[in-house]
């Protein structure tokens, strides 16, 4: 167990690694200093550009080369946007964590929103709207303000994203910049009239977004074909939000937008489709009509999306959303358009049949069951049983039909096991709603090919239900007493005697007998199912007239319980967004934008709090017996650099009294938690001392503050280790030492993503003080 770990992440990296990375970078930071002093009046931007990519390697490594800041800022002074980028990539890094450097990176940008290029203009504006603390707000919304009306449109439009940043940093910053934004929706460039549009929509979000006049959807609509495609989707999901004053403005937008049904973008396509809808929602007759009307549209983009199966996946998911609706009948013409091709991936496939499913009618159903029935013996399990799944819910959904598919399904008793397990449960939903098939399933009901345990509960199921028609029910029931089941069978079982002892009680008068036995007596069984037998035998033994005058009632089923739900859902569902892909209300798979300005202001914390910390570390003094003696620290609270949330001090820092002394677990429970967790927080940072740098005294080290080994292993003078610790949760740590590349490396893992996170924080501020780490 303990080389398990480190072993198998050392084999499973095959590829090699870029030149920049490659030998002992230790103790070459100066060297490197100067290299980029030098090359600074170097001409030939080639070579400056190999000294910039080495400085970023040494960045990208996790070495500490914070000391280069100022001559990275001399060498700014280029128009080579290459090394502009990686330049920028290095100042926006280090000024975060420095706020001396973050003045020197401010000028340096501020220097180059003033640049004769454009290009440059925008991108030095887009880095310095990355500097994420607070100081930053007081030079960042001149540069946006002058760069609103800039010549370019790439720097406007930059310059409006930049005013959603400060409104997710600072909103009391913007100054009402609304009245701007909204002016420039009249701007020449389309690019910035859109992110205009998104911009508006961010930062009046409470306030349901962006407004729209009729002046504005007039100018929109006119000037729509300018757009490009992903342009053209943003104007007509914004249009799909507007509510025209009477039906002759409805039908104006609405002939204006048709011809965009012919587009060949399928977003477009599905934009125009929602504002026809929303438009008509609440007048049925002409919605109606639009539903037939974009039926040929959406069929046609289901057809040409063949080979990018991922767009053809999206407009079948419409498709069945309209289809549920109650509009299945539309499309029922065009069922041949939904069959099945060969070089189709799975998933295409089992959508395709969920639609057919729901398309199905009495002209179409004859070609469709011959079809279906193929589909039946495929080679994939996955759609051999949807297949029968599919037959099923046509039965379900039209009664008067269904004893043709009842035929059809007895007639797979004969083939794979798989396939008789999956017809039992569609016997099962058929029976419940109409019981006048049981004669037509008396062949497969009575097969010995049923192995799967919930085609076995069907089966049982279907034999209480139904025991005085089935001749064999209580020989077949018998068969299943006292073998090794699922508790779920069990109480199936019991509850399908009943039944058929009422019905036919000379012939299960022993068998019920015997399976009261085998429950009552059996010490290992659920304590809920003996107490189920134990009160059926009692209340038998006291009257078994009345018991049997409770069972006699059966109900037929007209409207499954879990259509209805899907049908309540499906009304919530927003055409044209990812509601209809998942099946989700939009609540339920998007985060508001409150968690996210929390996740902001705890990395803000952390981030300020390391900084505090790493100014005390550097002054202290190195002892020689800090690995014998170590003293654990307490950490203290900080103040927000941006007052986003309210959270309590006190869950901002962990102390090492936060841990369970001596707690355990086992190598089992740890590698199953470290594989299905997934990645919370993880430092990279330099070695700055070997002579602990071995698994004893790491070990010890990580003891001390409650944190416990479990496995470990080295191979290549790399040392990896892994530790656990308990405190509000479980915490699971990946511990790397690489002693070639002098750095050290640690993967935090937790049921909750804030405990990873902090847990993350409380080793790194241990091995600072232990001056293992700088």
């Amino acid at each position: 167990m303990r080389s398990n770990y480190a072993t198998n992440t050392e084999n499973g990296s095959a590829t090699k690694p870029q030149q920049y990375f490659e030998g002992n970078r230790k103790g070459e930071v100066n060297e490197l200093k100067i290299l980029v002093k030098n090359t600074i009046n170097e001409k030939d931007d080639k070579k400056k550009r190999e000294v910039v990519k080495k400085v970023i390697a040494y960045m990208t490594l996790g070495i500490d080369v914070s000391k280069l800041f100022p001559e990275m800022c001399m060498a700014s002074y280029t128009n080579d946007l290459v090394q502009k980028k990686m330049i920028y990539l290095y100042l926006t890094t280090y000024a975060e964590q420095n706020k001396d450097m973050a003045f020197m990176a401010i000028s340096t940008f501020q220097k180059d929103c003033k640049h004769n290029d454009p290009k440059i203009r925008g991108f030095a504006l887009r880095n310095l709207c990355s500097l994420r603390f607070s100081g930053a707000i007081e030079f960042l919304m001149p540069a946006i303000k002058e760069a609103l009306s800039d010549i370019d449109a790439y720097v406007r439009k930059t310059a409006i994203m930049g005013c959603v940043k400060v409104f997710y940093m600072q909103p009391e910053q913007l100054n009402n910049i609304e009245d701007q934004l909204y002016k420039m929706i009249s701007d020449n460039d389309p690019l910035v009239i859109i992110n205009a549009i998104h911009a508006l929509n961010e930062i009046l979000a409470q306030e349901g977004g962006m407004a729209l006049s009729k002046k504005m959807v007039d100018y929109l609509l006119g000037r729509l074909k300018e757009f490009n495609e992903w342009g053209q989707a943003t104007i007509l999901d914004e249009l799909s939000k507007y509510s025209p004053k009477d039906d002759k403005e409805m039908f104006n937008i609405m002939n204006l937008l048709e011809e965009r049904l012919k587009h060949s973008c399928s977003a477009i396509v599905l934009g125009v489709i929602k504002v026809f809808m929303n438009f008509t929602k609440n007048k049925p007759q002409i919605y109606e009509q639009v539903i037939t009307r974009v039926k040929l549209p959406l069929v046609t983009l289901a057809s040409i999306s063949e080979g990018n199966f991922e767009i053809m996946y999206t407009i079948l998911c419409h498709i069945k959303y309209i289809a549920s609706k109650g509009y299945n009948s539309v499309f029922a013409s065009d069922y041949k358009s939904f069959y099945c091709r060969v070089d189709e991936p799975t998933y295409i496939k089992l959508l395709k049949l969920e639609i057919l499913s729901l398309i199905a009618c009495d002209f179409n159903l004859g070609d469709m069951l011959n079809e279906l029935g193929e589909y039946v013996t495929d080679v994939d399990q996955e759609i051999s049983k949807k297949s029968i799944q599919a037959l099923g819910a046509i039965a379900i959904r039209l009664p008067d039909l269904a004893t043709a598919i009842v035929k059809q399904l007895s007639s797979f008793v004969t083939l794979q096991d798989y396939i008789t397990n999956e017809v039992i449960l569609v016997f099962k939903d058929i029976l419940r709603k109409e019981p006048k098939h049981i004669k037509d399933c008396l062949e497969i009901i009575q097969s010995d090919n049923i192995t799967d345990s919930n085609s076995k509960i069907a089966l049982i199921y279907i034999l209480g239900q139904f025991g005085s028609q089935i001749p064999l029910a209580p020989y077949i029931l018998e068969t299943y007493i006292g073998a090794q089941e699922s508790v779920e069978l069990k109480h199936t079982l019991l509850t399908s005697c009943l039944k058929v002892f009422f019905v036919r009680a000379p012939e299960m008068h022993q068998v019920l007998g015997k399976l009261f036995y085998v429950i009552i007596n059996n010490e290992n069984e659920d304590i809920d199912l003996k107490d189920r037998a134990a009160y059926y035998y009692r209340a038998l033994n006291s009257n078994a007239n009345e018991v049997k005058q409770l069972w006699q009632y059966s109900i037929k089923v007209d409207k499954f319980l879990e259509e209805t739900i899907i049908n309540k859902e499906a009304l919530l569902f927003e055409f044209n967004s990812l509601s209809v892909i998942y099946e989700k209300n939009v609540n339920k798979f998007i985060k508001p934008i409150e968690y996210f300005n929390n996740l902001r202001n705890k990395e803000l914390q952390d981030l300020n709090q390391e900084q505090q910390q790493t100014q005390t570390s550097t002054t202290q003094e190195q002892t020689s017996d800090v690995i014998e003696n170590p003293q654990p620290q307490s950490y203290g609270q900080t103040n927000d650099l941006l007052e986003i949330s309210d959270q309590p001090q006190q869950q901002m820092y962990l102390s090492v009294d936060s841990f369970i002394v001596n707690f355990a677990i086992d190598a089992d429970h740890f590698e199953n938690m470290w594989t299905n967790l997934n990645d919370g927080a993880t430092f990279t940072r330099m070695l700055i001392r070997n002579d602990i740098a071995n698994e004893t005294s790491i070990e010890q080290l990580f003891k001390q503050y409650r944190l416990y080994n479990i496995a470990a292993g080295e191979e290549e003078n790399v040392l990896k280790m892994y530790f656990y610790g308990s405190h509000q949760c479980q915490v699971f740590f990946e511990f790397e030492i690489n002693k070639n590349l002098s750095t050290v490396i640690l993967n935090t893992r937790s049921e909750i993503e804030d405990q990873a996170y902090l847990a993350s924080k409380y080793v790194e501020d241990f091995l600072k003080q232990v001056h293992l780490i700088e």
